[in-house]
């Protein structure tokens, strides 16, 4: 019995390593990657892929534009003396505008890698 538990035990612990090491993994590309891709970019196809990723970039800061928006809505529409007081919705349109010109410099990015994609074939 205590032999098994002694070879099942690294067994389980290993497998249950091995289980995490692709999401972190794919998270240090993630994280890590970009200016290595950006570095090592000569093909159309990293191009491309450079310019999707931004794409969703700006997808996704134009969704929390949209998302603060609506919350400086709904504070103006609750109103109040606290709200008045501490300016809740004039913050959320604050970052409403941010999240909105970010996403229209992520467009921008991805629209140079788009073009730096078709000088790559050429």
């Amino acid at each position: 019995m205590k032999k098994t538990r002694l070879i099942l035990g690294p067994l389980v612990l290993a497998l249950i390593a091995s289980f995490g090491l692709p999401k972190m993994s794919a998270f240090a590309k993630h994280r890590m990657g970009m200016a290595d891709m950006i570095g090592a970019a000569k093909t159309s196809a990293d191009h491309e892929k450079l310019a999707a990723h931004y794409e969703q970039e700006a997808k996704a800061a134009r969704a929390k534009a949209e998302e603060h928006k609506m919350m400086a809505d709904a504070y103006r529409k609750g109103g109040g003396p606290l709200i008045e007081k501490l300016h809740f919705d004039q913050h959320c349109d604050a970052l409403s505008k941010s999240y909105t010109s970010m996403a229209d410099d992520f467009e921008a990015l991805a629209k140079a890698e788009r073009e730096a994609a078709k000088q790559a074939n050429k």
